[in-house]
């Protein structure tokens, strides 16, 4: 009788598929967060980028000169835009060449987390002799929606340069 009961456990197949979820589960839980999290971030990046352009064309059709408060009206756009932008921060930067060298002619930061080193000059555009544009970068940091895939805490960056639009050069008060 032992005999039989035994041989009808083994036989029996009810809860394998159980089983099998079970197993997988774990499996198919670490997929579904990795793929939110790389989602979460590529859609930040992406809107920390359509943001910096914006706010770049914005400043480039400026007629009269920059002040701090219309920069934070920029970062506050930023804000706005990317909702993980809280702790983001603003440097623009107006770059001039002349006589075959980059210059510098102002630069200014508004918000947090800017770094504060000087400009890389690789990062400027190629431009004429006598000409200028306007560099804004935005840093946001950003923390991943589930931490434990190897990233946890980024810091996305975007630059754009445009040419001032309507004047040669934008200039700070």
């Amino acid at each position: 009788m032992m005999t039989q009961i035994f041989i009808r456990f083994l036989k029996n197949e009810s809860g394998a598929s159980a089983t099998e979820f079970a197993m997988f589960l774990p499996i198919l839980m670490a997929l579904l967060l990795a793929s939110l999290t790389a989602f979460d971030m590529f859609r930040t990046a992406q809107n920390v980028e359509k943001a910096t352009f914006t706010i770049g064309d914005m400043l480039a059709r400026e007629k009269s000169s920059l002040t701090k408060a219309k920069l934070t009206d920029m970062l506050t756009l930023l804000r706005q835009t990317v909702y993980s932008a809280n702790d983001g921060g603003l440097r623009v930067s107006s770059i001039g060449r002349v006589n075959g060298e980059f210059v510098l002619r102002w630069s200014q930061t508004v918000g947090n987390n800017v770094p504060g080193t000087a400009l890389n000059t690789s990062l400027f555009p190629e431009m004429a002799d006598g000409d200028s544009v306007l560099l804004t970068e935005s840093f946001v940091p950003h923390e991943a929606m589930v931490a434990g895939f190897g990233i946890s805490d980024v810091t996305f960056s975007a630059r754009a340069a445009y040419r001032p639009r309507f004047v040669s050069s934008i200039a700070f008060q």
